[in-house]
């Protein structure tokens, strides 16, 4: 009531009230029903758990060991042929192939490519079959994603800082958003097989899904080989 008497709307404005009742059911049909919500839950319930992979017994690609064919682990272990040319002239224990074995080290987890997507990163040994640390080839770390209930590698990296003539750099990694930070463990000429003095840090951006390298910071140098 205004002033003791029934409010009315005029012509126009009764037109555009009216217009308002009917638009409003059609504007609550396009917002996201409980369908919508329902399939969203649905794709998220399928996809892959990265916690509860058997990681003993996943496909690698070739490049964790410098290979150009994939490589099947069965508990925890495969072999890569033809051996890559780099190791050419390795002499093999065995059969002639690089044995793969994955890294019994923690995993490392993190939300590569966002909120809910997870990504994880799985060490990877290639070596000649010695069965010793000096048989040690190359360590690599390969990032793995889920898409839907399927393991997904989005890339391998690989020791940016390598000198010549001593053991293999190791490698540790934490996942961020859009970045893999690798640490770089490396030996110098005076390093015993047991301790590698070096550190160097590598960090990888996620991108269009793909890993770069950018620049490798020497955070400490390697112990000088002693005087002759």
């Amino acid at each position: 009531m205004v002033h003791g008497q029934s409010l009315r709307i005029p012509g126009a404005a009764a037109a555009a009230a009216l217009l308002l009742l009917l638009l409003v059911p059609a504007l609550a049909g396009a917002a996201p029903g409980p369908g919508a919500h329902a399939a969203r839950r649905s794709q998220a319930a399928r996809r892959l758990n990265l916690h509860r992979v058997d990681w003993s017994d996943v496909t690698l690609p070739g490049a964790a060991c410098d290979g150009s064919v994939p490589i099947r682990l069965h508990d925890g272990a495969g072999l890569l042929t033809p051996v890559p040319r780099r190791w050419a002239g390795v002499h093999f224990f065995g059969r002639r192939a690089v044995s793969v074995g994955a890294s019994s080290a923690p995993m490392a987890f993190g939300d590569l490519e966002g909120p809910g997507r997870e990504a994880a990163a799985l060490g990877v040994n290639c070596n000649d079959g010695g069965g010793t640390a000096d048989s040690a080839l190359l360590f690599s770390v390969v990032i793995f994603g889920a898409r839907g209930g399927d393991l997904l590698p989005l890339g391998v990296l690989t020791p940016r800082e390598q000198p010549p003539e001593v053991l293999p750099t190791l490698l540790s990694v934490t996942i961020s958003r859009g970045r893999v930070s690798a640490f770089e463990n490396f030996y110098g000429p005076a390093d015993a097989t047991c301790c590698s003095s070096g550190t160097a840090r590598t960090i990888w951006t996620y991108s269009h899904g793909s890993l770069s390298a950018g620049t490798t910071v020497i955070l400490k140098r390697p112990r000088a080989a002693p005087a002759a």
